[in-house]
């Protein structure tokens, strides 16, 4: 037993002398990692001291805002276009999409700007007039500018509720507005009355934009497949429609058979040396009749044609005479 418990205490001792190495060994590798954390530390925080160094003398170099009197020390530049669209900017953005001679500096027209007073009431004072730099340009018919270019900022866009009201005219009779400044088309309206200006007048055709010129197929059918408006411009006048143009000559029959159906019916089906010719060598100028002389001379007799001085007593119809002829 003595043996026994010898050996127990010595197995307890050696147990004890490996915990106390182990916890020594512990405590000093403890030791080292908190020396290297603490350089780690220590380095970061000269790395930050350095770092805020500049930006704090930055922050003490640093200029103040000028306040009080100093704001106003310094002249400032002449207003342009730009800054004066910060605020008006309907005003602004009228002139940069239109196409008119107004896109220059706004000081041009106002020369006094921000003097409205409500109490005065001087809005129509400060304003700039047209007439300034236009005059009466349409004439003393109209001396309020703005009644048909209702704004400075576009004045090529003018309402046609407007301008197609009826003012007097240089012979105190009633006209369209449009036919004071538009005075040739005006003038062929009041000649050759047609539905044009009867029933449709200038708001009917030029919508409701000034300056739209439409085509006369917009509402007409072409006289023959593959006509374009500048076709119908040859023959026809917008403003005097029924007032047919001189015409060329080599004008294609199939034009003047689209009215004149049964004429044109008659020459293709009754085919004479008439058909082969161009209507317009006849017919020089639109309802034109002409003398059979005038080609053809006296071929007969003299005592046939004293006795038929008529040539269409025996030969009917030009477009359909009565014998046929052989090419």
């Amino acid at each position: 037993m003595k043996i026994k418990s010898k050996g127990m205490a010595f197995i307890a001792v050696l147990a004890s002398s490996f915990l106390f190495v182990a916890c020594a060994n512990q405590q000093a590798t403890d030791k080292k990692t908190e020396a290297k954390v603490g350089k780690t530390v220590t380095a970061s925080a000269g790395t930050t001291t350095k770092s805020a160094a500049p930006a704090a003398a930055a922050e003490k170099k640093a200029v103040p805002e000028p306040a009080g009197v100093a704001l106003y020390e310094k002249t400032p530049p002449p207003l342009k276009p730009v800054d004066c669209g910060r605020c008006h900017v309907s005003q602004f953005t009228a002139l940069k999409k239109s196409k008119s001679k107004h896109r220059f500096d706004c000081k041009n027209c106002h020369t006094q700007f921000h003097v409205y007073n409500p109490l005065k009431k001087n809005y129509e004072k400060i304003m700039p007039k047209c007439q300034r730099c236009h005059g009466l340009k349409h004439g003393a018919a109209f001396p309020h500018c703005l009644q048909c270019h209702q704004n400075p900022h576009s004045p090529l866009n003018i309402p046609f509720a407007q301008v197609e009201k009826k003012i007097k005219g240089k012979n105190g009779k009633p006209v369209v507005s449009c036919a004071v400044c538009h005075l040739k088309e005006g003038t062929e309206f009041a000649k050759y009355p047609t539905k044009h200006n009867v029933e449709v007048n200038c708001q009917g055709c030029h919508a409701d934009k000034h300056g739209y010129i439409p085509s006369c197929l917009d509402c007409h059918e072409p006289h023959v497949e593959g006509m374009v408006f500048k076709d119908c411009l040859v023959c026809h006048s917008p403003h005097s429609a029924k007032r047919i143009k001189k015409y060329p000559e080599d004008t294609a029959n199939k034009i003047c058979g689209s009215c004149h159906t049964t004429e044109y019916k008659h020459l293709q089906t009754n085919h004479t040396k008439h058909s082969e010719l161009h209507c317009a060598t006849c017919h020089v100028k639109h309802g034109q009749i002409p003398k059979c002389q005038q080609c053809h001379g006296l071929p007969h007799s003299k005592a046939l044609h004293k006795r038929f001085p008529n040539c269409l007593t025996c030969h009917k119809d030009p477009h359909n005479l009565p014998v046929n002829r052989k090419k």
